[in-house]
């Protein structure tokens, strides 16, 4: 029996011993394709419009093809972590992002040139994403694992305040190219880190039990876990990324004045960054996809907040959404760690985030097709409400984790699991 104490000391050891590990994988992941054109895009629109006459909804394009070209290349990619380990892929990766970036700071073509450019920074970066740092993080954690998978991701939250501030200064003196050179730097920063940090003594004990074991993917594909988690989390980014695209619009028809629609709406970075660490905190705590139900109907009650409770209710609504947005790729992680274990968790993890990736990019699509048939958001809201609350009962379906592990091959953790017990019949 594994007294809490004894949790809590395991958690602290883990935590005191693998600090490097966080700290490489918290940078990576601030600093990887999946941050730094997203929330910069924004940056860039104006200065693109005024260069080259684009239109915003072509300019904001680019970003789908990026995670098209992401979501297309994922399983690839997560079989390659999975076979050269993360180091290897990140050393790599980590240059290919940042000359993509410096591609775009020299860029004077046309708007296909504009989205290859995106698209290569998917394809030569992708091994700079959660894909490859949450993989780092999970191979050195295991007491400690929802609380580390927080800090690596709290990374990109802080990226989301930080970032359009810093990027106004340097384009309103220099230029957009300059901006464009800017993070092609970012990109660089976490190279030293990776190389000195991900590379290290494996981790002893109860972490390299978790390394050794895990589902084989015909198993873990033919599970209705895998497909209940992907189906699920591709559901709660449809709804998320939805709202969080169309927040300021949203307020704006509501009659709000465009300075405080756009103060209410970063109050979804805050609520990213702090979902990050407290969801990391209660998923060591609870059982993960009780957590996730939860969160997912909360958030849910922040989206009719928004839509029925007024203007004095709708910070607290943009706080859940972003909550509830910081909660995503922490749980993924988390759940296909549990459930699959470490040794096909590449491939797996990179499977399941290319549903996410791709309800990701079409939730926005989606909710300006609604508005543009309707005249409003109203629909809208509600199809976002249906997602959350799908995809809360998808969480609450799920079995505890050790349901495959009966028909998993490999060594067995020895880590007492406090949501074990008896395998479910979960192979349909």
């Amino acid at each position: 029996m594994v007294l809490p104490q004894d949790m809590g000391s395991g958690r602290r050891r883990e935590l005191a011993a693998g600090w490097p590990v966080l700290v490489a994988a918290t940078l990576g992941c601030a600093m990887g394709a999946s941050s730094l054109p997203f929330y910069s895009l924004g940056s860039f629109i104006a200065p693109l419009q005024q260069e080259f006459g684009w239109a915003r909804g072509d300019i904001t394009t680019a970003f789908l093809c990026l995670t098209l070209v992401l979501a297309v290349i994922a399983p690839g990619l997560g079989w390659l972590i999975d076979r050269f380990g993360p180091r290897a892929v990140a050393l790599a990766a980590i240059p290919g992002f940042a000359l993509t970036l410096y591609l775009l700071s020299r860029f004077d073509g046309t708007l296909a040139g504009f989205y290859l450019c995106f698209g290569l920074a998917a394809l030569l970066g992708g091994g700079t994403t959660p894909i490859l740092y949450t993989r780092a993080v999970n191979g050195r954690f295991d007491a400690a694992r929802g609380l580390a998978l927080g800090l690596t991701l709290a990374g990109m939250g802080v990226m989301a305040i930080a970032l359009p501030p810093l990027l106004a200064v340097v384009i309103g003196d220099h230029g957009w190219r300059a901006g464009y050179l800017m993070l092609a730097g970012f990109a660089l920063l976490p190279w030293p880190f990776v190389l000195a940090s991900l590379g290290g003594r494996r981790a002893a004990g109860p972490v390299a039990a978790a390394e050794a074991w895990g589902v084989e993917r015909g198993v873990a594909l033919r599970s209705r876990i895998f497909w209940t988690i992907a189906v699920g989390f591709c559901a709660i980014a449809i709804a998320v990324s939805a709202l969080t695209v169309h927040m300021v619009p949203l307020l704006r028809d509501a009659g709000m004045d465009p300075l405080r629609a756009a103060g209410v709406a970063s109050l979804t970075g805050f609520g990213v960054l702090l979902g990050r660490l407290v969801i990391g905190w209660l998923i060591d705590q609870f059982f993960a996809p009780r957590v996730a139900a939860a969160i997912f109907g909360l958030t849910a009650i922040g989206c009719l907040l928004l839509a029925y409770g007024g203007f004095g209710l709708a910070p607290l609504a943009a706080f859940l959404i972003g909550f509830s947005l910081g909660a995503e790729v922490d749980l993924i992680s988390y759940l296909t760690a549990r459930y699959f274990g470490m040794r096909r968790y590449g491939f797996l993890y990179a499977t399941i985030y290319a549903f996410f990736a791709v309800g990701a990019a079409i939730g926005p699509l989606v909710a300006g097709r609604i508005y543009d048939a309707t005249g409003g958001y109203g629909a809208a809201i509600w199809t976002v409400v249906a997602c959350l609350v799908g995809g809360a009962l998808a969480a609450l379906s799920l079995p505890r984790f050790d349901a495959l592990r009966p028909a998993a091959a490999g060594t067995m953790p020895q880590t007492p699991d406090p949501h074990g017990g008896p395998a479910a019949a979960v192979l349909r």
